[in-house]
């Protein structure tokens, strides 16, 4: 299953670099365009099935507290960077970068820049 996740994100990633075509809207296939920077953290989910794919937007300031979750949860950083804590070790993300938030561990992101992530879970 982890095999076919991580297939399934770089097939995503390398998508992206695809047709340049002006006659396809770009904002269709561009991930970190789904959402949009608010005053609070804000995300959408961009697929849902046996897992869901979530779209974050976090402005400098906008932390995501610490907490923890039952599956391992993969994390890549569209746009900007972010300092990502797990337990006690914090790791600078930035733009193309994926990290791997481990189940049962305790996780937070506090952005840097503002910053767009995808995170599966």
């Amino acid at each position: 299953m982890k095999y076919i996740l991580n297939l399934m994100i770089v097939g995503l990633l390398f998508s992206s670099c695809g047709n340049t075509n002006n006659s396809v809207n770009p904002t269709e296939k561009n991930l970190a365009s789904k959402v949009a920077y608010a005053d609070e953290i804000n995300k959408v989910v961009v697929f849902e099935s046996h897992y869901k794919m979530l779209v974050f937007a976090l402005k400098k300031g906008q932390d995501l507290k610490p907490h923890s979750a039952t599956m391992d949860a993969p994390l890549i950083m569209l746009e900007g960077s972010a300092m990502v804590t797990i337990g006690t070790t914090e790791t600078t993300v930035k733009k193309g970068d994926i990290i791997t938030l481990p189940k049962d561990s305790m996780h937070g992101v506090s952005p840097i820049t503002n910053c767009k992530f995808l995170l599966i879970k």
